[in-house]
């Protein structure tokens, strides 16, 4: 479970660059047919539902994660036992280095550490489906017609240019 600085500042970039491709486009189609004299409280209700959601979704995955990576403990943890030849050498191999109590704490912290990855990974499966299940909404999002500016009528030098 290696990741280099690297990949954490390019998904960082990625994640910017998305984000500013999604919020972007939604303040301009959700304030775009909105009377001026509305954008202000607009504005702020848009910001305040934004944030609430966030913290809801952000709180449903912080908790699905942690139910994963309990549930992926235990069933890794079933098969992790001594009957088995690549454990048994692990362990021995740790445990004639640092003593057998560092031995089931470091296989303990690999095991979780494998679990937590397997949650995460569940959740981001997760998030993708929700991005690809709310694209048919776009949908019903409500386009303004496009008009063309009323033009202005003629000053009265053109009108007199234009009779001679």
């Amino acid at each position: 479970l290696f990741i280099s600085p690297m990949d954490v500042v390019r998904t960082g970039i990625i994640q910017g660059l998305g984000l500013g491709f999604v919020f972007v486009p939604l303040s301009t189609v959700t304030f775009s047919t909105l009377a001026p004299q509305l954008r202000t409280e607009a504005t702020a209700m848009f910001s305040l539902m934004r944030n609430i959601g966030s913290s809801i979704g952000i709180s449903v995955m912080v908790t699905l994660a942690a139910r994963a990576t309990q549930t992926n403990h235990a069933v890794l943890g079933e098969s992790l036992t001594m009957f088995r030849a690549p454990v048994k050498e692990e362990f021995i191999r740790i445990a004639v280095e640092n003593g057998p109590g560092m031995a089931v704490a470091q296989m303990n912290q690999q095991l979780t550490q494998q679990a937590a990855a397997i949650g995460y990974l569940n959740d981001f499966k997760a998030m993708a489906w929700m991005a690809l299940c709310s694209l048919p909404l776009l949908l019903l999002f409500r386009t303004e017609s496009r008009t063309k500016a009323p033009v202005a009528p003629p000053s009265q030098a053109e009108v007199d240019k234009a009779k001679s």
